[in-house]
């Protein structure tokens, strides 16, 4: 019951070996663009099935792991989308370790390798990932948070839930709290998600994030919508 979509951005070579290519279950396509929120909008125009999964190149996937996610969807003709957790971040006990529903400040860990989408439901609702936020794109991080808060405003209804649906074997872009680009990227992504209400989370965000962001100049710096450690300047975009 799974088909898969292999999508190659700009290949060099042969995109897809032969023996892969040649299954019945398996579509390559060739897309003539960056980013990884470029591939993931064309999964959704070359998609068939009635959940789609994403998948990076360099995560493990653990198909039980999506099975136990789309059971959710049939027994909840009404849930548009589904997140698991890597295998090395899923939760013991306490309320993330439970069954509960995503929202504004609780999705900002879903990566898209564990989401699981209604396709129905995003394409009535015209969703796509911003072409903006991504690797490969202006803004290196943020897409997978932009695109389920941007589903959330939509009226789609989503869940988090305490399953493994692969693991990542090594650091991930949005473990990286120390480059500029990836700082103005998260400042960028605020802004995208909650536009005037974007000074009062930078705010929390330092807070909440302070270890990682690093000294009171560094904190002052993000609270105020500046690049820590780079020269002063106004707002980010």
């Amino acid at each position: 019951g799974v088909d898969y979509l292999v999508l190659v951005q700009m290949p060099r070579g042969i995109p897809c070996p032969e023996e892969i290519a040649a299954r019945a279950d398996v579509a390559v396509h060739v897309l003539g663009s960056v980013g990884l929120s470029r591939s993931r909008n064309a999964a959704f125009d070359h998609a068939t099935g009635a959940l789609l999964v994403f998948a990076d190149d360099d995560m493990t996937l653990e198909p039980e792991g999506f099975r136990a996610l789309s059971r959710a969807f049939a027994a909840d003709p009404a849930l548009d989308f589904a997140a698991g957790w890597r295998s090395d971040r899923l939760p013991g006990a306490g309320p993330r370790g439970r069954r509960h529903r995503l929202h504004h400040f609780n999705a900002g860990r879903v990566c898209a390798p564990e989401l699981i989408v209604r396709r129905s439901a995003v394409e009535a609702a015209g969703l796509r990932f911003d072409p903006e936020f991504g690797l490969g794109a202006r803004f290196g991080l943020g897409e997978e948070y932009v695109f389920v808060t941007d589903a959330l405003k939509a009226g789609l209804g989503g869940v988090s839930l305490p399953v493994a649906v692969g693991r990542h074997p090594s650091e991930s872009t949005g473990d990286n709290w120390q480059r500029a680009d990836l700082m103005r990227a998260r400042l960028a992504m605020l802004k995208r998600v909650f536009g005037r209400w974007a000074p009062v989370m930078r705010l929390l965000y330092a807070l909440r994030y302070r270890n990682r962001i690093g000294g009171p100049g560094r904190l002052l710096a993000f609270a105020r919508g500046q690049v820590p450690g780079q020269p002063q300047e106004a707002d980010a975009p």
